[in-house]
């Protein structure tokens, strides 16, 4: 049987089905071997994000081909593979021209584990194309942070160029900033402050022994106060990185970006939310904010940098990640919720 965590309407259950079979030729069944808790299914669960109203979530996972239809020629049973949940149709307008995390006829309307049915489960079916062969220099361990780590790579592309001496801000050391803080730290980047409000979040961040400065957002705030009322125009960073998705973030960003400084919208914001911000501190400092959506075209080069970094970087235990069984759903989101851990793993 095939157990997996359901969402309807809003509330979370276990529920047990029949082990998925392909249903066309295009198609695999994958038997999961680790599931991961996005913060993106923390907003859902929170209505923050939108989804289907009855779906098995989980958008980040691995596992081993089960079944595959007749025309899948890139994978086979029994092949160690990873989700890419994100897809696109190739032929729109958005498509063809380079921008398939805007497809117009799939895109958001067809992502697995959002739209479609995801890896909260023991067994997942889903278009063959969205699994991707795990080399085996890639455990499953490593191949479970692929996809997350696939959007920072996106948005670290967007921020190019960046000079070797910049100094750069991360607000929040949840998942995601913890990536972000591996990242800078594999680039040779030392001059990194990282905010988090959460103690727990902070200790983990602490632990990956960088050498950054973990401060909480009111230290900074005071800072920047300081240095506003004494004139202090060196004061601030190159670089904001944002992976809170609170909109009060981007307000106390452009204050603490320097002249020529970069604004890097990372973090899921809910849609209707609203900042003020001053355009003329935008112009007077030349500054660029950018937005980073999903992980167009760095999925399968991501897997280099993955080898590259490897266990000495992102082991569950070194990023706090802590695995539970399906049925231990509530302990695992209450317990990721509180910052005691940065992300929650389902173990088959």
């Amino acid at each position: 049987m095939n157990n997996a965590v359901q969402l309807w309407d809003g509330h979370l259950s276990v529920i047990t089905r029949p082990v998925p079979h392909v249903q066309n030729p295009l198609q695999v069944v994958i038997k999961i071997t680790y599931s991961a808790v996005c913060g993106t299914d923390l907003k859902i669960l929170e209505g923050k994000f939108p989804c289907e109203k009855s779906i098995i979530l989980g958008h980040e996972f691995v596992g081993i081909v089960k079944e595959a239809g007749s025309e899948v020629k890139h994978i086979s049973v029994g092949d160690r593979v990873v989700v890419n949940p994100n897809t696109s149709c190739g032929m729109c307008d958005n498509c063809a021209k380079g921008r398939p995390n805007f497809c117009k006829f799939e895109g958001v309307k067809a992502t697995i584990g959002i739209r479609r049915n995801g890896g909260w489960a023991q067994y997942c079916r889903l278009p063959a194309k969205n699994a991707v062969s795990l080399p085996h220099q890639l455990s499953f361990e490593l191949g479970l942070l692929l996809e997350p780590m696939s959007c920072v790579v996106h948005g670290w592309n967007l921020l190019q160029p960046i000079t070797p001496d910049a100094e750069i801000l991360v607000c929040g050391a949840g998942s995601m900033g913890l990536l972000f803080m591996c990242m800078l730290h594999f680039r040779g980047f030392r001059e990194v402050v990282v905010t988090e409000l959460l103690k727990g979040r902070q200790k983990i961040a602490q632990r990956l022994d960088f050498g950054f400065q973990i401060v909480h957002p009111e230290i900074l705030i005071s800072e920047a106060r300081n240095a506003k009322q004494d004139g202090d125009e060196d004061w601030g960073f190159d670089i904001v990185i944002d992976c809170t998705g609170d909109p009060k973030t981007l307000e106390q960003g452009v204050q603490w970006l320097r002249q020529g400084g970069k604004f890097l919208l990372f973090g899921i914001s809910p849609a209707g939310s609203e900042v003020k911000l001053d355009p003329h501190e935008v112009y007077a400092k030349e500054l660029k904010i950018i937005a980073s959506r999903i992980n167009p075209f760095t999925f399968n080069s991501t897997m280099q940098i993955l080898q590259d970094m490897g266990e000495r970087y992102l082991s569950f235990e070194k990023l706090g990640m802590r695995t539970f069984q399906l049925q231990e759903f509530t302990a695992a989101l209450e317990v990721q919720r509180s910052g005691e851990i940065s992300k929650a793993v389902f173990e088959n």
